[in-house]
């Protein structure tokens, strides 16, 4: 019986140790941290950012490689295609609302 106490004070402590190697190693990489920061901060600080006509021309490239000339052109078709059946549906029901107007008028 004597033994009991004992074995439970050194699981205690073994535990206590445990916790305390793993929250020194936290707190070495917190320490870590604020110098982290301050080299990224300095790496952004020297580096230069793109010119204006670069970031354009990119961006012109990128919109050429997306859009091709066909494409354009299917676009183009399939929206005067559209706005033709929308003309023909307007003019469809305002030819069914005079139709019934006239109808009622009697």
């Amino acid at each position: 019986m004597p033994r009991s106490p004992l074995l439970k004070e050194d699981l205690e402590l073994s535990e206590l140790r445990e916790t305390e190697q793993q929250l020194l190693l936290r707190q070495k990489e917190f320490a870590e941290i604020p110098k982290r920061l301050a080299k990224e901060l300095k790496e952004r600080e020297s580096t230069m950012p793109p010119l204006a006509e670069i970031e354009e021309r990119r961006r012109r490239i990128e919109h050429d490689q997306i859009v091709s000339r066909g494409e354009v052109a299917n676009i183009l078709r399939d929206q005067s295609r559209s706005f033709v059946l929308l003309v023909l549906l307007v003019t469809a029901t305002g030819s069914l609302i005079w139709w019934g107007v006239k109808l009622m008028q009697g």
